[in-house]
């Protein structure tokens, strides 16, 4: 699927909801009705509401929702207790009177101005008292406090005694004609000491009239606090909670739609965003899915999505980069580990390789250590990392998936899986998108010369490379502006500084990879003769003009016949007679001059160059010839390497030992000194290289 062209919208935010116009899963007549149901109930000796739900299921939103009906005349007061900003049971105390007295003199001063005094007075007064309030077993809320208040009579500046200002208190409050609303939310989110603190207070003064507590929590993580003793949480809960509401979980159908909806938010940052909808279907159901809950999942995983889709979502498959950010909200240990088995997850082998046993028994220990995610893991391997199912299955994928997975942009791929992992692209990942960039302009022969020619030098061959992984979707309009293209940029690659023992090293070959599998498009043979002729015109080089010829054609060795025998002689007849014809244009450019004149010398039978020659082209001669011969003694790790020429190829082009060194004195007189030149006259002299 794709993503359509959407307006700018505000990411989500983890908070309630506020009023019915955003009530997307329909609970707010539910609300409604409840909220006056509510006011319905006799509340002159008090009452205590609770709202009861799983963490995440929408209890704040509904209690809003409750708000808009509390609104409605005659309309009642409500005022929110933060329990959060409390520590102790005396700073409870006298904050919870503090605040609603405070809260209910700025709602209305004239209404509720003595009664706010008379709470101030109240939390003074009730500030070491919290410490007696009974829990589960112990003896009745009154008489606790009535014990503890009556050696504290008298304390307040008006000489009123406790009882006296809890009498006024209460006066005041049965003379309102509507309740008072108290709404306690997140106690859920307390720790246990909080939450028995909490649970003291509203015991305590549960019974003033016209006082409506509205608490919010989740059912079992209170009775589990309020537990003491063997006495179950629950029947002190009972004891205090006269009215109670489950709030219901999302439908399924409801809360998916909600996940799509976020998908497609959290998509819009990402230009032309396309999900592979072969793979989308079993990753959603299979990985992600299992993972959402309810409402504050989907928040949760927008949220955190969102700025890596934003910054990865043109660089890595979409449908692995939901996956995986899927996990990582909602399981960050599991996320973490599979972070260190990087190769574990992308090693392909051989049919013919074994196991690495340990890594099977890393995949194992990993399945062993998420017990309630085996399914999810299972399906995370088959859908994302296949190679990982190798391990527990008798499954196997070779190497060349990885040319598949590299192109899809697949974390299968550990180029991709490196890049998600440390948002930061590898040198290999970022050759590879300037390869992406590379195929696009395939076709366009202005185009792709433009683009490769404006990457920096040293990183040519790599992005040429990495073309190769697109050859299935290479199309025979690439072909002649592809090639042609390919081939006039050989001059310009740098030559690879060897270093490894093994390094090949050879610019030509990863060219001419590419062109030939381009050609290939063509199965038709005399079209695709047509074709190599269209390419030699476009070429600029000898060098590449032969280097294409020896390819396409027959020569052992190199040659691989994509054109009939009698072509091939041909085109290389007419190279020769070109060439004879006409001498490089360019000769700094001709990579490998020193075989463009073999090839006439071999046909002729003569001397094609004389020392009096172009001196560009000598040089380029000599330097075609030179080469770095390296050794690595047994048990070392450092190579060893020495500058060669191929003296007896460079003798027979020009004839004679006596004709190279006019050749190097007339270059060098007219250049300046070169190490070509130099290496030349160390084998003037009668040195010869060792041999290793």
């Amino acid at each position: 699927m794709k993503s359509t062209d959407r307006p700018q919208e505000k990411p989500p935010i983890d908070a309630p909801i506020t009023s019915s116009g955003e009530d997307d899963l329909g609970r707010a007549p539910v609300a409604h009705d409840f909220a006056e149901s509510i006011r319905e109930l006799d509340a002159s000796q008090g009452l205590v509401v609770g709202i009861l739900g799983p963490w995440g299921h929408g209890k704040s939103s509904f209690i809003n929702l409750m708000r808009e009906q509390f609104e409605t005349e005659p309309a009642l007061t409500v005022v929110d207790f933060n329990p959060w900003m409390f520590s102790g049971s005396n700073q409870l105390v006298n904050f919870f009177f503090t605040e609603i007295g405070a809260e209910l003199n700025v709602r209305n001063k004239s209404r509720f101005g003595k009664t706010a005094d008379w709470l101030a007075q109240y939390a003074g007064i009730l500030k070491p008292v919290a410490q007696f309030i009974p829990l589960p077993g112990a003896a009745a809320a009154g008489e606790a406090a009535a014990a503890a208040l009556s050696g504290l009579a008298g304390t307040t500046n008006a000489d009123h005694s406790a009882k006296k200002v809890r009498e006024a208190i209460t006066m005041e409050l049965a003379a309102l004609t509507q309740p008072i609303v108290v709404v306690i939310d997140d106690i859920d989110r307390l720790t246990t000491v909080e939450i028995r603190e909490i649970f003291k207070l509203v015991r305590l003064t549960a019974s003033f009239p016209n006082i409506i507590y509205v608490l919010a929590f989740d059912r079992e993580r209170v009775e589990q606090a309020l537990t003491e003793d063997g006495i179950p949480g629950r029947a002190y809960l009972e004891k205090i909670v006269q009215v109670s509401f489950d709030v219901p979980q999302a439908p399924e159908k409801l809360l998916r739609s909600q996940i799509f909806e976020e998908l497609n938010r959290i998509l819009t940052p990402v230009a032309n965003a396309t999900l592979d909808d072969s793979r989308w279907t079993d990753v959603y159901w299979e990985v992600i899915d299992p993972l959402f809950f309810n409402m504050r999942d989907v928040t949760r995983y927008a949220i955190s999505a969102r700025p890596t889709i934003k910054s990865l979502g043109n660089e890595v498959d979409l449908v692995d980069l939901l996956a995986m950010e899927a996990l990582r909200v909602f399981r960050p240990e599991l996320i973490q580990q599979l972070s260190k088995l990087r190769s574990e997850l992308t090693s392909t082998r051989d049919i013919m390789g074994r196991k690495d046993e340990r890594a099977q028994k890393t995949i194992a220990a990993l399945l062993a250590n998420f017990p309630d995610d085996d399914e999810v893991i299972r399906a995370l391997f088959t859908r994302v990392f296949p190679v990982a199912l190798q391990y527990i299955e008798n499954n196997h994928y070779g190497p060349g998936w990885l040319s598949t997975w590299r192109t899809a942009h697949r974390m299968a791929h550990v180029d991709f899986l490196n890049l998600y992992f440390d948002r930061v692209a590898p040198d290999e990942l970022v050759a590879f998108r300037n390869s992406e960039q590379a195929f696009e302009r395939l076709s366009d022969e202005a185009g792709l010369k433009e683009y490769l020619t404006g990457l920096d030098p040293e990183h040519l061959e790599s992005v040429l490379e990495g073309l190769t992984s697109y050859e299935s979707r290479f199309t025979t309009d690439m072909i002649v502006p592809g090639s042609i293209t390919l081939l006039n940029l050989i001059d310009a690659i740098p030559e690879k500084k060897q270093r490894g023992f093994f390094d090949i090293g050879r610019r030509d070959i990863t060219v001419g990879r590419v062109v030939l599998r381009l050609l290939r498009r063509m199965e038709d043979e005399a079209e695709r003769e047509a074709l190599v002729a269209q390419i030699l015109e476009g070429i600029e080089t000898y060098s590449s003009q032969l280097d294409f010829i020896h390819s396409v054609g027959y020569r052992e060795g190199a040659g691989h016949k994509l054109v009939s025998e009698a072509f091939a002689a041909r085109i290389h007849e007419e190279f020769v007679a070109r060439l004879q014809q006409t001498p490089p244009a360019e000769p700094s450019r001709e990579w490998d001059a020193w075989r463009i004149y073999d090839a006439v010398q071999t046909v002729t039978g003569e001397t094609p160059l004389k020392p009096s020659d172009d001196p560009l082209l000598l040089r380029a001669v000599l330097h075609s010839l030179k080469s770095t011969a390296r050794s690595q003694p047994v048990g070392s790790r450092q190579v060893r390497s020495e500058d060669r020429l191929a003296w007896d190829l460079l003798v027979q082009v020009f004839g004679s030992e006596s004709a190279v060194k006019e050749v190097v004195g007339n270059a060098r007189r007219a250049l300046g000194d070169d190490e070509a030149f130099q290496l030349a006259d160390r084998y003037l002299s009668g040195w010869r290289p060792d041999r290793f």
